[in-house]
């Protein structure tokens, strides 16, 4: 059974400033079709209705691709193996687009259209408030009263998944990340990256060039992922690296498998403000499709790839002991020291001393999952 659900915080320096959560995320699930979606609005003060821009994306797009499935029926996708198309302006000539390309492309103007008719209406109909007035340039006030340049002033990110019982497929504009959990490997970024979303920059629904930007992967020949967990650039920037990003997700899907989406939801909800307080300190965002019945069956694996993981970082701590005794062992030698010499020796020390820590924390780690994996194991038999 496919099962979805999703949940959104007000960030930490939001919530310090008095700005309401830019993020918006929904999942809906109704006969034939599973959607995830997540929207980030953005930060700066051009963009001061981002979070009403964020919601009526996440509206449009529902709206949106109900019609396209409902009307675009499964031939388009029948039988066709896992593609992955980057931003289409790399695509030169119309007349390289497939069939599928050109129902893409149709499906992102309509969801541009449908978005900016959204805004204009809100536009007109929801005056300047109080907080507008206060913590908005002028100048972006007096383009809002002229009715120009609205799709900044709700600018926002994009990112889509959809799943029927034939095919998938999933799409993106701006940044954030979208992963993909399966049995091999055990997970990918299904969704080409944008080099363009980089730092604090990233493209947008605002843009004039939107179309152009959106990238996007479908597979129609039976393979579905176990699960995707989409996720809004507050949470994939406090984590670093995407592997520690890609960790995080295993431990919400272990957790789903075990203990069900309510628990899971619960955990999600108390985690992530703490996640923003220590980490990004934006608005985060996690919207997750997954099939039931195949994630209990793949958790050993999970539990496997996170083993795997500890011992090679247990072997890289390992590696840097190694390197800063051998930096120290000739200086333990010397009669006389400089300041320069006692500062190397006080930083190998140090360095010793912290991956022999790490080296702890991460064998404690290992031999934790090494018990999931024997109860698990224990279980089934």
């Amino acid at each position: 059974m496919v099962k979805a659900f999703n949940y959104s915080c007000e960030g930490e320096s939001h919530k310090a400033t008095g700005k309401v959560c830019q993020d918006h995320s929904l999942t809906c699930s109704v006969e034939g079709l599973t959607m995830a979606v997540v929207c980030d609005g953005h930060g700066g003060e051009r963009y001061f209705r981002s979070d009403i821009g964020s919601k009526f994306a996440a509206e449009a797009t529902e709206e949106t691709i109900s019609f396209f499935v409902e009307n675009v029926g499964d031939s388009l996708f029948k039988d066709k193996p896992f593609t992955a198309v980057g931003p289409a302006s790399t695509v030169s000539d119309a007349r390289d687009l497939s069939k599928v390309d050109t129902a893409f492309r149709q499906l992102f103007s309509s969801i541009i259209y449908r978005w900016n008719e959204k805004i204009k209406q809100h536009a007109q109909t929801v005056e300047v408030t109080e907080w507008e007035k206060e913590h908005v340039p002028q100048k972006y006030l007096d383009e809002f009263a002229k009715g120009e340049s609205l799709e900044k002033q709700y600018g926002c990110t994009l990112m889509v998944y959809a799943q029927t019982p034939n095919y998938w497929f999933a799409f993106h504009i701006g940044d954030g990340k979208c992963l993909s959990f399966q049995e091999s490997p055990t997970w990918s970024e299904p969704i080409p990256w944008d080099e363009k979303c980089f730092l604090n920059k990233t493209t947008s629904l605002c843009d004039t060039s939107a179309i152009e930007e959106f990238r996007y992967c479908y597979q129609g020949d039976g393979h579905f992922p176990t699960a995707i967990i989409l996720g809004s650039d507050g949470l994939d920037d406090s984590m670093g690296e995407t592997s520690n990003l890609a960790n995080f997700y295993i431990q919400i899907l272990k957790m789903l498998a075990n203990e069900g989406q309510e628990a899971t939801e619960a955990s999600l909800k108390e985690t992530l403000p703490q996640l923003s307080r220590i980490g990004s300190k934006d608005d985060m965002s996690v919207a997750c499709v997954y099939d039931e019945e195949a994630l209990s069956a793949q958790v050993a694996k999970f539990i496997q790839y996170q083993i795997d993981l500890v011992v090679t970082n247990i072997r890289e701590a390992d590696a840097h002991i190694k390197a800063a005794e051998k930096k120290l062992a000739p200086l333990n030698v010397l009669k006389f020291l400089d300041k320069k010499t006692q500062i190397e020796i006080q930083y190998a020390k140090q360095d010793i001393e912290k991956y022999k820590e790490e080296r702890t924390k991460l064998l404690f780690k290992h031999d934790n999952l090494y018990q999931q994996l024997s109860s698990l194991y224990s279980k089934t038999k």
